[in-house]
């Protein structure tokens, strides 16, 4: 059976300490126990898996696959750097999966937690080990360069890429601005600065706005936006939805979306009126915005006793105000899930699943557009600039080797059209209630799970030396780190090699006669990609599916994606069900012994 989960109630800063070996190797026992997910097919290596805390609320997920490795394996490791914000729902599941926590010098980690990697970070990386964060995914989260990438699309292929508003970068478009104001005198606009967070130097303009306002924030480093003057309204209240998503990798693109969101109310009942624009509080949805409004209430999550606030903090030490019950009942909650929203709109007969299906094709196409300046980031870090993704560290760095959690914010229109605000590279995972806490939570067990963080084979392959002494004292940064069979075959292909095979597959005329043609790299890529789906919790595999053609207009195709694509064409995971596909499935493939999803 899985070990109980560990309480939250030590702050996540305690750890701070464990950061050097000498230091871990003193640390208090009960010892941590690594839990590990064995691949659904034979022979294949597991991954850790992670549970949830019993303190987040949520409810665990399906643990029998899951095998709980003995106290005398050896340690695994993670480093959280100081760079980024350290949060309990990170610490705690990373804790709670069994790793122990070092300096990211040591070379000694399995993950590294940080924030964009620089080059040598990426050099100096080994096949199993993984980063939470892209080279240059600020060409996402910086507002400028998201427009500017999304700008270029719709030059190019028009209304499919209307998935954000009508904007400008400032200052260099403040004439096409200036413009546009000319000939829509009636319209709102939303002034933001580039790199800004939690609502902070936003401005509504509009007709009644002085002109030497307008001149003096067309000159400042910004983005102006169409303001959405008709949105969609909750009982009065504007509201956006912070939307969860998780890229594995970006050739093949992999992106997931996490069935549980946020959705954001605004604190006061919209009006459109020109009068309005100074109240933050209507036009602005942010929680940090909100907060503070005296009738700002948080959503316990029908949970009334589970996480006790003391002068406004959890414990854990991040901040949450204080929370309003008057007569004892709770009202009406200014965050929801995105299951409360669906039940809302559809009690309003209102289509939530086309509204989410119309959300999803936004971030797949958000992702499609900032893809070819990520890949020369990537090539660039690794000084192989002719090689694109195929480029690779000297240490076996690889372009599996990262991951990232986005927080894609979107509004929703009177006409249900969702509507790109921005990316956030770096969301907020703070647990300041309870209803974030266990959709948070949940969020990064799911996403660490998914991610595929393969221990060193002493943890899985059989041997006489397997749990003795000598084994755990014998762990190294090599012995963890630096297994050269464990890098996928696929990522070793030049960029030469691509071509070659690209050509081949797209001579096939069916789905199926391609997968017939794909030899053991393109089935590892499909092993690959089953398990993942088969472990991914609350994560929906976006892309790639069947239906992934619709996007070979916008970009063209990596040969990954080219394979992936024709798989799940072909029928994905029901050909390799037994029988299901003989002359397509060859004999010799690792059999599926598990038909389990976790």
């Amino acid at each position: 059976g899985a070990r109980p989960a560990r309480s939250e109630a030590a702050p996540a800063a305690a750890e701070a300490g464990a950061a050097t070996d000498k230091e871990v190797a003193l640390e208090d026992k009960p010892r941590r126990i690594v839990t590990l997910l064995p691949s659904v097919f034979e022979g294949r290596p597991p991954v850790l898996f992670f549970s949830y805390t019993a303190a987040c609320g949520a409810s665990q997920r399906p643990m029998d696959r899951a095998v709980v490795t003995g106290e005398e394996a050896p340690r695994l490791f993670y480093s959280h750097t100081d760079k980024v914000h350290e949060y309990n729902a990170v610490i705690n599941i990373l804790r709670q999966g069994g790793l122990y926590r070092v300096r990211a010098d040591t070379q000694r980690f399995s993950l590294l937690w940080s924030n964009h990697p620089p080059p040598e970070t990426m050099r100096a990386l080994r096949p199993i080990q993984r980063t939470n964060h892209f080279p240059g995914s600020w060409h996402l989260g910086r507002k400028d360069m998201c427009w500017r990438n999304i700008s270029r699309m719709q030059k190019r292929f028009g209304k499919p890429y209307h998935i954000t508003p009508q904007g400008f970068v400032l200052p260099k478009n403040a004439m096409a601005w200036e413009a546009a104001r000319t000939r829509q005198p009636g319209a709102l606009w939303i002034w933001k600065p580039c790199s800004q967070s939690c609502g902070r130097g936003i401005r509504v303009l509009g007709a009644s706005t002085p002109q030497e306002e307008l001149r003096q924030l067309a000159t400042k480093r910004g983005v102006i936006q169409k303001y959405v003057d008709k949105p969609l309204l909750l009982d009065g209240y504007k509201f956006d939805l912070r939307i969860y998503v998780v890229v594995l990798s970006y050739d093949p693109l992999k992106v997931y979306i996490n069935d549980e969101g946020l959705v954001r109310l605004a604190t006061e009942k919209y009006s459109p009126s020109v009068d309005t624009l100074e109240s933050r509080t209507m036009h602005l949805t942010n929680y940090s915005v909100n907060k503070s409004s005296p009738v700002f209430v948080q959503n316990k999550d029908g949970r009334n006793d589970v996480v006790k606030l003391k002068n406004g903090q959890e414990l854990g030490g991040e901040t949450c105000p204080p929370e309003a019950q008057p007569n004892g009942e709770e009202p009406r909650a200014f965050k929801w899930s995105l299951h409360e929203l669906r039940k809302h709109l559809e009690a309003s007969g209102l289509d939530y699943d086309a509204m989410y299906g119309r959300i999803k094709d936004v971030v797949i196409k958000t992702l499609l557009a900032a893809e070819s300046p990520l890949q020369t980031e990537w090539s660039k870090s690794l000084e192989q600039e002719e090689e694109g993704w195929a480029a690779r560290g000297p240490a076996g760095c690889h372009r599996g080797s990262c991951f990232e959690i986005y927080g894609f914010d979107v509004i929703v229109d009177s006409a249900m059209k969702p509507w790109l605000l921005e990316v956030n590279i770096c969301p907020s995972l703070s647990s300041g209630s309870p209803l974030d806490k266990r959709i948070k939570t949940k969020l990064v067990a799911d996403t660490l799970t998914l991610a595929g963080i393969r221990p060193p084979p002493s943890f899985w392959q059989p041997g006489p030396s397997v749990g003795t002494k000598r084994k755990v004292e014998g762990v190294t940064s090599e012995s963890c780190a630096d297994v050269k069979d464990l890098t996928p075959v696929a990522c070793t292909w030049s960029k030469a090699d691509l071509d070659k095979r690209t050509r081949k597959l797209l001579e096939c005329k069916t789905a199926k006669e391609a997968v017939a043609m794909f030899e053991q790299a393109e089935w590892e890529l499909v092993l690959d990609s089953h398990d993942e789906d088969m472990r991914r919790g609350g994560l929906e595999r976006i892309f790639p599916t069947a239906g992934a053609a619709q996007y070979l207009d916008f970009v063209e195709e990596s040969y990954c994606n080219l394979v992936l694509r024709r798989w799940h064409e072909a029928g994905g995971a029901q050909l390799l069900k037994p029988g299901a596909a003989p002359g397509v499935v060859p004999a010799w493939l690792p059999r599926q012994v598990s038909f389990s999803r976790t």
